[in-house]
């Protein structure tokens, strides 16, 4: 058989220059497997081969499942639509002879369809079908680093407090670092079997090391037990085979059996990787199994070293902690050996070390000490270590040093186990993680700075511009024009577009709106329609067009746009009416826009890295996920890019990256064998709300295998909890933004009868609202009203402005020795992840206020992408379809009708939602009460009184003046009833919610309504 080398040799002999062959041999190579996968389908779609679609719905597992997903990774330039039009262009410009395939038009249903078929008279390489499979599935990258070697080099220092940026010049003997190496991928990973007999003796040996830790007395309280077909019962043995979920309601000992099992298992030599919520988070896990002799390290991010240094400091410690600060404020060797840096430069450079950007002539290298910098270490210890702790985000983005590996690919080739602590969250944030967002207004707002800069420059600074850096400068002054260009745009040729236009949209969606339009009335020829799109794409030149995009986001030049359109309209025998005609106007100024984004993003990414500057836009723009990409599916919806037009934001940038939680529910198969079983590691799945049929956002689309089941007193305890629905009629959630704050000040001022009477009962309280802003005035309020020294503080972001009433997120597990005695908090920034408790372990709150009904801000893009997600997983049956190919349309088709339905729904009033959106609502917002409840359900002292729960806003019930308007009480009410008495998990929802259930059926009434006059209730007449 013939090797790709021989036939790239045979065919530059017969292929005409102006082919590149290498497109040529990648559309041979794609539509041999649209051959192979579905000999009929449509040469134009076989780029959804190259999605890695097979893992999504029912995991297939075969030779072919391999195949594809080792093109997914080789042909990932091929995978976008655009990109595969010109790749399928290019190869259909070589003469037929010399091609594996051959075309054919056919009509089918009116139109013209493409055809293709194996050329049967092929004289040079016949066979390459065979040579192109055998290429793909043997293909590994090659990635080649260079150290800088003897000689004088430079490197960057910015001031943290300016623009300002110092330079450096350092000296470097001749060294060749001696880095780690991976050792070869492992094959399969061995199903995980451990006795709950064994985890106890573990348990017992941490007490020994350790006589203070409760891992073992909580360990032997509760009780682990498995599910088969709906049944449950004790288990004496915890199997973790591919991927396996655990669930357990707060206080089942969940984070305790994660402790044990790593240790345990780092005692037998095995590779375990925990994924927990915080910093803060990993390395205190990090410096509490390194008590017991266990071989652990973390892996975070760089550059917020300095954040994340303050999250860990001790209040009153001068110094930190020997485990942390080892990672934290170890120095830079290069910043030590340097010379001529200035006063301000000479200040420690924690996470932003020049490990990969020392200066010669130009160019970059990597420093030669990254195998022995103590600034570093954390990447080398991973190679060592038996427990690696890390952040979803630390998980998913950060690279090793010395090869450049994804952390993300180390742990698929290394890792035995992965375990996903508080798993619904992780798969939220996961999704939201690879769509990103970002305001164009905020960019354009922060690129002042750097244009003024420039602006005020000498002229001889200015003549020494770097090339890049100039086009930079040059394109971020004209942003302010883009955008007003863009919004005027929007608002003078929207016409009856104002729908479209209301949602997230894109250049795509208003030209395929364009031909629906012409389709009706005929306009213009089809062909030159998609003439103009395939210009604005770079596929056709044509100066015409081209010279209008050049005035399509120039204010000063409206008219030459306008004139120059209709003129390109009418050589084009096109006589439209002025809705059409705005329609194409409207296109060619967003098409601009796409490609002016574009441009910027390009400029960006080739500036100097001293001249780079972290802002939402250009993290937004420079953060591309490409080497993820060739690991985890697309986006259902394909890998976009598409803006909104928010009234109050301006224009909303988002990208569609990844289908993000396959990256946790999926892992297993993230890495198929040639045989197509799966290579990855084993997956522990974690969660006491992973279980909520219905919702898209949290439910974990994975059977649960094990249930953890806490003390029957603590059970008891919970369920005793007090529920209690004040019944005012002032409703904030849903009120205007101009009343929302008025309202919220008259909620509380209604009930503080009641909050005076918890303030003399035992325990903080817990207030809760939906924004930091809404923190902040709700604090406000209650101090100028509060008696007797009580005092109350909001929670406050690291980066806002603080003062005396404001406790740091990163603070609020010691909230129990805080001077305050209410804590009001966002929602969102609450639910979990914080175990603020007191001296004893019992939660620090004996009491929450629901000030609003708490919902994520409606119709936000990030949300929706991982409804999109959720559902799809959900709801999406591909078992039917016999190939990759059919599965990959009716996925992409899905999600299409879907994202639509969602869109046409975002702003509708809640109860006007379909049933499955209505249901999705009602369960996210379970999950969140549910996670806020579980702040005062860390019970250690029976005798204390059980938590007591308010919900104030008016909003959690409907208007009495509207019958079918939503009523979120009577909906949580039905949605337990259905989860609880369903007859195959029920026994999975009575486990972990039955303590809540009986709690809210006791305390909340069914078909009240919010417009009630009489006396609201008091704590001190129950009292």
């Amino acid at each position: 058989m013939s090797s790709l080398e021989t036939i790239k040799r045979s065919l530059r002999n017969y292929i005409p220059t102006s082919v590149n062959l290498d497109d040529f041999i990648k559309a041979e190579m794609t539509l041999a497997l649209l051959e192979k996968c579905k000999p009929e389908g449509d040469p134009t779609k076989a780029y959804l081969l190259l999605h890695n679609y097979s893992l999504l719905g029912e995991v297939v597992c075969d030779e072919t499942a391999f195949l594809l997903q080792k093109a997914h990774r080789l042909l990932h330039s091929c995978s976008s639509k655009m990109n595969w039009a010109k790749v399928l262009e290019n190869y259909r410009n070589a003469q037929p002879e010399f091609c594996l395939y051959i075309f054919t038009e056919e009509i089918e249903k009116g139109s013209k369809v493409l055809k293709f078929a194996r050329n049967t008279e092929l004289a040079v390489e016949p066979d390459r079908a065979d040579v192109y499979f055998e290429y793909i599935r043997k293909h590994k990258e090659e990635k080649h680093f260079g150290y800088a070697k003897g000689g004088k080099y430079s490197y960057s220092i910015k001031d943290k407090t300016s623009s300002t940026v110092y330079s450096a010049d350092v000296e470097i003997p001749d060294c060749t670092p001696q880095m780690p190496i991976s050792p070869p991928p492992k094959k399969t990973r061995k199903k995980i079997s451990v006795s709950t007999d064994e985890l106890l003796a573990s348990a017992a040996e941490m007490a020994e090391k350790k006589p203070d830790d409760y891992c073992y007395s909580i360990l032997k309280s509760n009780t682990l037990k498995a599910v088969t077909e709906g049944n449950v019962k004790s288990a004496n043995r915890l199997e973790i085979d591919k991927i396996t979920n655990l669930v357990g309601m707060v206080g089942s000992g969940k984070s305790t059996l994660m402790k044990v099992l790593s240790y345990h298992l780092a005692k037998a030599d095995k590779k375990v990787v925990l994924v927990l919520d915080t910093v803060s988070s990993v390395m205190e896990m990090c410096s509490y199994l390194s008590q017991f002799g266990v071989s652990v390290s973390p892996v975070i991010g760089r550059s917020g070293r300095e954040k994340y240094i303050d999250q860990v400091a001790k209040a009153h410690e001068k110094y930190l902690q020997n485990e942390y600060s080892k990672y934290l404020t170890a120095p830079c060797i290069i910043d030590g050996m340097a010379k001529n840096k200035s006063d301000k430069s000479s200040v420690p450079m924690f996470g932003n070390e020049p490990c990969r950007s020392l200066m010669k002539n130009k160019k970059h290298y990597n420093c030669p000490y990254m195998d022995i910098c103590p600034a570093v270490r954390m990447y080398r210890d991973v190679y060592t270590s038996n427990v690696i702790v890390t952040t979803v985000q630390g998980l998913a983005a950060i690279r090793l040093l010395g090869d450049n590996k994804l952390f993300l690919e180390y742990v698929l080739e290394q890792a035995d186990l992965v375990v996903f602590d508080e798993c619904d969250k992780v798969q939220k944030t996961l999704d939201e993680f690879f769509t990103p967002s970002a305001s164009f207004d905020k960019f354009r707002q922060n690129a002042a700075a750097l244009c003024s800069e420039a602006m005020n420059k000498e002229t001889e600074a200015l003549d020494g511009m770097e090339k890049n850096e100039s086009g930079y400068i040059r394109k971020l002054m004209s942003s302010l024009g883009v955008c007003m260009a863009v919004r005027e745009a929007i608002s003078a040729y929207g016409g009856t577009w104002r729908t479209i236009l209301s949602r997230t949209f894109s250049a795509e969606i208003l030209y395929q709106a364009i031909c629906r339009e012409n389709q009706k009335n005929k306009h213009i020829s089809d062909k030159s329609l998609e003439h103009m799109r395939r210009v604005t794409i770079g596929l056709d030149h044509d100066k015409d067009i081209e010279h209008i995009l050049k005035f399509a986001l120039s204010e000063d030049d409206l008219k030459i746009f306008s004139s120059d359109i209709s003129d390109w309209l009418t050589d084009n025998n096109c006589k439209p009416d002025k809705t059409f005609s705005d329609h194409i106007k409207l296109y060619l100024v967003v098409a601009a826009f796409d490609n002016y984004i574009r441009e910027i993003s390009d400029s960006y990414l080739f500036l100097p890295y001293e001249r780079k500057t972290q802002q939402e836009l250009t993290d937004f723009l420079s953060t591309r996920f490409t080497a993820q990409q060739k690991i985890l599916p697309s986006s259902a919806m394909g890998n976009l890019f598409g803006m909104k037009n928010d009234p109050q934001k301006g224009l909303i940038l988002y990208r569609q990256y990844a289908f993000g939680r396959a990256l946790m529910d999926r892992m297993p198969w993230l890495r198929l064998t040639d045989k197509g079983q799966p290579a990855g590691p084993n997956v522990l799945l974690l969660s006491g709300s992973s279980w909520a049929d219905g919702c898209l956002q949290y439910h974990v689309n994975v059977p649960v295998k094990y249930l953890l089941e806490a003390e029957e007193w603590m059970r008891r305890k919970i369920a005793e909890s007090k529920m209690i629905d004040l019944g005012t009629a002032i409703r904030v959630s849903g009120s205007g933004s101009e009343e929302r704050e008025e309202n919220l000040t008259e909620v509380i001022k209604k009930i503080m009868g009641t909050i005076e009477a918890e303030l003399r009962s035992e325990g903080k309280l817990l207030m809760i609202v939906n924004s930091y802003s809404e923190a902040q005035t709700a604090a406000n309020y209650l101090n100028r009203l509060l008696l007797n020294g009580k005092k109350a503080a909001c929670m406050s972001r690291e980066a806002d402005e603080f003062d005396e009433n404001m406790i740091l997120r990163s603070e609020i597990a010691d909230f129990s020795d805080h001077s305050a005695d209410i804590m009001v908090a966002p929602a969102q920034a609450i639910e979990r992840g914080y175990n603020i408790v007191d001296k004893d372990g019992h939660s620090a709150f004996g009491s929450v206020f629901f000030l609003v009904r708490p919902m994520e801000v409606p119709d936000e893009i990030s949300s929706k992408c991982t409804k999109l997600n959720g559902y799809l997983e959900r709801h999406c049956v591909l078992s039917g379809k016999k190939n990759a190919f059919d599965r990959a349309a009716k996925l992409r088709s899905e999600a299409t009708r879907q994202w639509s339905l969602m869109e046409r729904q975002g702003k509708m009033q809640l109860s006007s939602l379909d049933p499955v959106m209505k249901l999705d609502v009602t369960a996210s917002l379970f999950v969140l009460i549910l996670q806020i409840f579980g702040r005062l359900c860390r019970i250690t002292d029976e005798s204390k009184p059980a938590p007591r729960v308010y919900f104030a806003d008016g909003a959690f019930r409907r208007s009495e003046k509207n019958t079918a308007g939503y009523d979120l009480l009577n909906e949580l009410i039905d949605y337990l009833d259905s989860m609880i008495d369903n007859k195959e998990t029920g026994k999975i929802a009575e486990t972990l919610y039955q303590p809540f259930y009986e709690a809210f059926k006791k305390g909340v009434e069914k078909n009240e309504f919010a417009d009630i006059f009489d006396d609201i209730y008091s704590e001190e007449e129950e009292f």
